[in-house]
């Protein structure tokens, strides 16, 4: 059982002060607003942005991400930077009335996407809505018996006290799941990946 510090870590040198914004080095105090004027920007597209730039294959990797997840009915689930809720969604259908969903996200404009969405989609009587910060969950230890967070860790500025945030809420014996991009080991793969993240996907996210 790992606690939350009592305090923000204190960054040791110069060098921790600084931390990736996309391609960008940014101060760590700059981040967060960053990427909140991102993610307002984008609410309503957000899905659309996501089908372009993956070509539709974020949806193969979330619906392998429930699967590994091993969801029952009745189980209470913590969807962290669930955004528009299409893993939300798709738990919520797993866990039945006597389970719990928790769609929780950092951002206003994306949380009231994402409720707008399942309310339309008829999920209401076992999901929350909560305004959350990754770094600082607002739930009492031991809490879900799984926790996700789908492409939304690249945009926490301290990810170890995130990473331990989400431990602690797990129940023991729960499942923490992380879906993020990560680096082709293939050196040909890898330089095209780098060209289409450098080029086309700020191209595209720009028109979008």
């Amino acid at each position: 059982h790992i606690e939350r510090p009592m305090t923000d870590p204190k960054p040791n040198s110069s060098e921790q002060n600084t931390t990736h914004f996309g391609y960008k080095t940014v101060e760590e105090s700059e981040k967060e607003k960053l990427v909140a004027d991102v993610f307002h920007s984008v609410a309503g597209k957000y899905d659309v942005m996501n089908d372009l730039m993956s070509f539709g294959v974020h949806r193969l990797w979330k619906r392998y991400t429930i699967e590994m997840s091993g969801v029952r009915r009745g189980n209470s689930v913590l969807d962290i930077a669930g955004g528009t809720g299409d893993l939300s969604y798709a738990f919520s259908k797993r866990i039945g009335p006597e389970g719990t969903i928790v769609l929780a996200d950092i951002n206003e404009s994306m949380l009231k996407v994402g409720r707008d969405r399942l309310a339309d989609r008829g999920v209401a009587g076992n999901l929350e809505v909560v305004q959350a910060n990754a770094e600082f969950l607002p739930f009492e230890s031991n809490k879900f018996d799984v926790v996700t967070i789908a492409f939304g860790l690249r945009n926490v500025t301290h990810k170890e006290v995130a990473l331990k945030e989400m431990y602690r809420v797990l129940k023991p014996g729960g499942r923490l799941l992380v879906l993020e991009f990560s680096k082709p080991k293939n050196e040909l793969l890898s330089k095209a990946y780098d060209l289409y993240s450098f080029k086309a996907l700020p191209f595209m996210g720009k028109l979008v």
